[in-house]
C-alpha cells in the first residue's frame, strides 16, 4: 500500500487525473479506482495538463474539486485534508496582464514587428486569426504564456491591426503606428476608385485624380445633367444612386448603361424614338455603318428609313 501523501494541489489533482487504478485493492474492486465523475472529467484533465503555472482563479478551482473527492482518497487511505486546510501549490500563481497593448519593434535581425497584448478575447484571435488566412504569407505566432501575438510588419499589417488595436482600445506603446496609419490610409484613399454623386443640379467627382477633375470641369461640367451622367462610363464611374430628370426614358437607359456597345430591341423601340434619344444626349457625330452594294430592295427601304429619321428628328 501507498504510504506517502501527495504533497501539493498539484499533485493531488494529477492523482485524481491519471491514476484510475491507483492503490488497488482485489479484495474490493469498489475501491481500485480513484476517478473524476465524467462531468468534471474534462476540468481536471486541463487543470493537469496545463503547461503553466496556475492562476489565481484556476489553484481556487482545483482546491473545490479535490475537496468535493476528499472522502475517495480518504477511501484509499489518503488523507489529503491538513493539505486542503493548507493548500500548497507546485508554483507562484500566474498573473494574467489585462492590458491590452500594441507596438512596434525591431528584433535582434533586425526585422520589425508588430506585437498585440491582450487577455483571451475570442473576437480579436478570430479577426487576427482572419488577417492571417488572407493574406498568403503572412506571419503570426502566438505565445501561450504571455498571451501575445507577433506579426511580421508590413504596410498592411500596420494598417489593419491598428485598426483592431484602436477597435477595441489598446494602449499604444509605439504612438507611430498611427502615425503609420495615417500614412497608409492616404495612400489608400488615394488609389480608391472614383465615384460620382449628386449635389443640386451638379454632378461631383470624388477620389479622381487631378487630370480628370481639370478634364470634367472644363468638358464636361457645363453639359445637361443627363450627359454627365453619359459621360461617366468614359472614366468607368458607375451611376448608381444618381437620378436625374429626363426627357426620354431610352435616353435615361443609354446614359446608366455602363457599356458603350447596346443591343436595342427593334421591336421595343422605334427609329424615332432612338435617334430622339441620342439627341438628348448629344451624341453625335452619328456613325452608322452599312453595305457597300446595296442589292435588295428591303436593305434600301431601311437605309431610306433611317435617312427620313434623321432628317425629321434634326
Amino acid at each position: 500500500m501507498q504510504s506517502d501523501l501527495p504533497k501539493t494541489i498539484n499533485e493531488a489533482l494529477k492523482i485524481l487525473a491519471y491514476n484510475d487504478y491507483f492503490w488497488s485493492d482485489a479484495s474490493d474492486p469498489a475501491r481500485m479506482k480513484i476517478k473524476p465523475h465524467h462531468k468534471d472529467f474534462e476540468t481536471v484533465r486541463s487543470l493537469a495538463e496545463s503547461q503553466y503555472a496556475w492562476t489565481e482563479k484556476q489553484a481556487r478551482l482545483a482546491l473545490v474539486i479535490l475537496k468535493r473527492y476528499l472522502t475517495k482518497f480518504q477511501a484509499h487511505q489518503m488523507d489529503i485534508k491538513p493539505l486542503l486546510d493548507n493548500p500548497v501549490y507546485e508554483d507562484e500563481f500566474r498573473v494574467i496582464n489585462f492590458d491590452k497593448s500594441i507596438e512596434k519593434y525591431t528584433d535582434d535581425d533586425g526585422i520589425e514587428k508588430i506585437e498585440l497584448r491582450f487577455p483571451y478575447n475570442k473576437k480579436i484571435i478570430q479577426l487576427i486569426r482572419c488577417l492571417k488566412d488572407k493574406l498568403p504569407g503572412m506571419y503570426a505566432q502566438y505565445d501561450g504564456e504571455s498571451k501575445k501575438w507577433t506579426v511580421l510588419c508590413s504596410d498592411v499589417t500596420a494598417y489593419y491591426l491598428t485598426l483592431i488595436a484602436v477597435r477595441y482600445d489598446f494602449k499604444f506603446i509605439t504612438p507611430e503606428l498611427l502615425d503609420d496609419y495615417d500614412q497608409i490610409r492616404k495612400i489608400i484613399v488615394g488609389h480608391r476608385k472614383p465615384c460620382a454623386r449628386l449635389i443640386g443640379d451638379t454632378i461631383v467627382i470624388d477620389h479622381a485624380p487631378e487630370s480628370l477633375q481639370q478634364y470634367w470641369e472644363n468638358e464636361v461640367k457645363d453639359k445637361t445633367l443627363l450627359q454627365q451622367v453619359d459621360a461617366l462610363k468614359n472614366f468607368g464611374i458607375p451611376t448608381k444612386g444618381i437620378t436625374v430628370p429626363t426627357k426620354s426614358k431610352l435616353a435615361g437607359r443609354i446614359a446608366h448603361h455602363y457599356y458603350h456597345k447596346l443591343w436595342m430591341n427593334s421591336i421595343a423601340f422605334t427609329k424615332t424614338e432612338v435617334v430622339q434619344a441620342l439627341v438628348e444626349l448629344d451624341a453625335f457625330p452619328l456613325l452608322m455603318p452599312c453595305h457597300s452594294d446595296v442589292h435588295e430592295e428591303q436593305e434600301i427601304k431601311e437605309f431610306w428609313d433611317w435617312l427620313k429619321t434623321l432628317r425629321h428628328t434634326a
